[in-house]
């Protein structure tokens, strides 16, 4: 089994672990030229943003050639969004996958801690991860991905209406930009840790980190600062989030597209 996975703050590769198999970061892939993949299982675990796969994950979709008998895609994300509204991303991820020529037999998503600190106290969002049941959710998909079970996340009205609502927003996010609002603080010591887990290669770091325009809004930077220095105008939280089960080394190993 082949797992692609793409990362932030440790979500979808502790998810991505837990499922196991032969582990590919997209970044990485995409950064290697490789897109043909076969195998009897594939996969793919992502975060949700605004409703949507990331963008990074949607393009390497559209140019991956799987072969497997059985593909599967589970999406990492926040907030339920009222009663039946996640699953959305799913809908969208889809729908990508079948203009790419893909049929994904399973499509799920699973309930974690949001790292968007425009809208989420990251300190509650920690204070919620008993209620969210993670270990139990992820034993369900886990039988489900071992009996090759078709099943495919229904959103539900109200998530269809909201991610309809979310499309402008996920434009807005894919022109790159969000790197505009980040300020860094004089907490910043130029360790270049921001740049190696930057999977864009949007970060060069000359004393302090210089941002360009190729943001994919994942927060990896904010989020691993080991020195808190990088910061979001209006942010709804100061601090940070690292899932427990993933390491600095392996977000580095994942995004790092400077070497």
């Amino acid at each position: 089994m082949k797992i692609f996975y793409f990362t932030a703050t440790g979500n979808s590769l502790s998810i991505a672990k837990e499922i196991g198999g032969e582990l590919i970061s997209i970044p990485q892939a995409i950064q290697k030229g490789q897109y043909e993949y076969e195998d009897d299982v594939i996969g793919f675990v992502f975060p949700t943003y605004c409703c949507y796969p990331p963008k990074i994950v949607r393009e390497f979709l559209a140019k991956a050639k799987l072969k497997a008998n059985y593909k599967f895609a589970i999406a990492t994300y926040g907030n339920t969004m009222g009663k039946g509204g996640d699953g959305s991303e799913m809908i969208e991820f889809g729908k990508l996958a079948s203009a790419a020529g893909h049929k994904f037999q399973y499509l799920n998503s699973i309930l974690m801690v949001d790292n968007f600190v425009d809208t989420f106290d990251i300190a509650k969002e920690i204070e919620k991860i008993p209620s969210k049941k993670i270990d139990e959710n992820l034993a369900i998909i886990k039988g489900d991905i071992k009996a090759r079970k078709n099943y495919v996340k229904d959103p539900g009205f109200m998530g269809k209406v909201i991610s309809k609502l979310c499309k402008p927003l996920v434009k807005g996010q894919d022109k790159g930009e969000r790197a505009k609002k980040f300020i860094v603080n004089d907490h910043c010591i130029g360790c270049g840790i921001c740049s190696k887990v930057c999977p864009m290669g949007n970060i060069a770091v000359d004393k302090v980190p210089n941002f360009s325009n190729k943001c994919a809004a994942c927060y990896a930077c904010l989020h691993a600062c080991p020195h808190n220095a990088i910061h979001l105008k209006n942010e709804r939280s100061a601090v940070r989030f690292r899932n427990e089960n993933v390491t600095i080394k392996e977000i580095i190993e994942a995004n790092n597209c400077l070497n």
